[in-house]
């Protein structure tokens, strides 16, 4: 059974992903896969701050949280980033989360699930693409699902569009799957 790996983007009290996180959950189960939600407010990664650089062949992480949290992603088939847009780029404590990590993300599939007020996490799916794709060779799908504040979502989160909402995640998770050779 295909593994994914849905990733919390936000540790605020009553954030919009603690809506928007479920029902992409919910997405994946129809699907048949197997899923594990990573908590990042849970897991509590320190902030990124090891004398070695992750690209390193000698890294490996001492701290326990980064250790469970490198082994997630390393188990995953696949991971979904449901991703906030604070201040036109992603939430830092998911660019934490990556930056904690090295090899176990290349080649892995990825999809960018976001929301937002302007661009519906566009940007932010900009910044974790030029993280993911470029510097740590992931495989970031391109069907982002942008979700738009007062058109997609309400503003806490729960679905105001479900046709729309849907549909953008439809893309988003199949291409995810089909990266995981997997059909949807």
């Amino acid at each position: 059974m295909t593994s994914i790996l849905v990733v919390s983007g936000s540790v605020r009290p009553n954030s919009a992903n603690s809506k928007v996180l479920p029902v992409v959950v919910q997405m994946l189960e129809a699907k048949g896969v197997s899923v594990t939600v990573a908590d990042l407010a849970v897991i509590n990664l320190p902030f990124y701050n090891d004398p070695l650089p992750t690209s390193a062949p000698e890294f490996a992480p001492t701290n326990e949280a980064v250790s469970a949290w490198t082994k997630l992603v390393d188990m995953a088939d696949g991971v979904v980033l449901v991703t906030p847009e604070y201040n036109h780029t992603m939430s830092p404590v998911q660019l934490n989360a990556i930056d904690w990590i090295g090899k176990e993300w290349e080649d892995k599939p990825v999809a960018l699930i976001g929301y937002g007020w302007r661009s519906g996490a566009g940007q932010a799916h900009a910044t974790a693409r030029e993280a993911l794709a470029v510097n740590l060779k992931a495989k970031v799908g391109d069907d982002q699902a942008n979700l738009f504040f007062m058109k997609d979502l309400n503003p806490d989160g729960t679905v105001a569009d479900e046709a729309a909402v849907t549909s953008k995640l439809e893309a988003a998770l199949t291409e995810l799957l089909e990266a995981t050779d997997v059909s949807a």
